[in-house]
């Protein structure tokens, strides 16, 4: 009798088990993608559908500006807001969920996030923003024409202003390393307008290309042995670990040039680029004109008005940099 209830008592518990399994990995498939916010307003004007391809600083920012922007013209808006959480499979199936939802317009963050909307959603406008070559990117005609169904502002800035800055606070650096993403059509084009750029000005690029997230400690690693400073890309899986990479440049007494703020207020020393919240609130001026009646083929593309020079003070002390210095007198300094 005791072992028959040992037995039971067994069965019970690999059953519970099971089901507890079972229930965790259907809530793991279901958080790939995951609604943010689904925002219920009796009577809105519009119905909008976000998707920002991951979750990190820039593009969180890139979304809060929008929806700011949007609040500050009095547009009310119901949300439909999902995350791809960076998994390229979800770049399709997340707009065609927003087709289903009968969205007015699809705000696109990012340029896999902009890509997959394009491929599957013909009929409905999309603005995107985070992208730096909407051409190359396949997502436009061109600039001036964009064509389609498809416009949004580009966060390309020509890095030589942010390079001669930089070069006035370390006049020795003759290498600079950059990471970047392998597989983001967005990395690989500033990576060769970087090196252009550097070439012109007779400083080496040392480049390390990485596949995953999980392969970014190693190669920061190895990049510091190799390079005087880091330039960092509006790459978005390198800016998701611009922690570890900021940590590793200390290590090594290494400064940082970032063509964005995000990666700044992550740990890395300077930037001169990207504020990604007015980017954000720029995508939402273009959005408007489209809802209130204007052709989105015939709006060109933007590229970000509002740049802001930032320097880290905690990193800025760390690598014995005076903030009190000239170069600096007009820089945010984030604390």
């Amino acid at each position: 009798m005791n072992i028959s209830k040992k037995l039971i008592g067994t069965l019970l518990l690999s059953m519970t088990l099971l089901v507890g399994c079972g229930s965790n990995t259907a809530k793991n498939e279901e958080n790939n993608s995951k609604e943010e916010t689904n925002t219920k307003i009796e009577n809105a004007d519009y119905k909008i559908g976000i998707i920002k391809y991951m979750d990190q600083i820039s593009l969180d920012e890139a979304r809060e500006g929008f929806i700011d922007e949007m609040e500050k013209n009095n547009i009310e808006v119901e949300y439909i807001d999902k995350s791809e959480n960076g998994d390229v499979s979800l770049t399709t199936t997340v707009p065609q969920k927003m087709v289903s939802e009968d969205v007015d317009l699809i705000y696109a963050i990012a340029t896999p996030a902009a890509q997959g909307a394009k491929n599957v959603v013909k009929d409905i406008p999309i603005v995107f923003s985070a992208v730096t070559d909407p051409v190359g990117a396949g997502l436009v005609e061109s600039i001036e024409s964009p064509g389609a169904n498809v416009s949004g502002i580009s966060d390309y800035i020509d890095p030589q202003g942010q390079i001669e800055t930089f070069l006035k606070l370390y006049p020795d650096t003759k290498t600079f390393g950059v990471l970047y993403n392998t597989s983001e059509q967005n990395s690989l084009v500033q990576v060769e307008e970087l090196e252009k750029k550097l070439n012109k000005m007779d400083i080496k690029l040392e480049k390390i290309g990485v596949p995953n997230v999980n392969d970014i400690p190693q190669a920061i690693t190895s990049l510091s042995k190799k390079c005087d400073a880091l330039f960092a890309l509006t790459d978005n899986m390198v800016a998701n670990a611009a922690p570890v990479v900021s940590e590793t440049l200390l290590k090594n007494n290494l400064p940082s040039l970032s063509a964005e703020e995000g990666q700044v207020k992550n740990g890395l020393l300077m930037s001169e680029g990207v504020n990604y919240y007015e980017h954000g609130a720029q995508a939402a001026r273009l959005a408007i004109k489209i809802l209130k009646g204007e052709d989105v083929k015939n709006l060109p593309v933007e590229y970000n008005e509002k740049n802001i020079k930032k320097v880290n003070e905690k990193t800025a002390k760390a690598l014995n940099v005076d903030l009190g210095d000239e170069i600096l007198k007009d820089a945010e300094i984030i604390k």
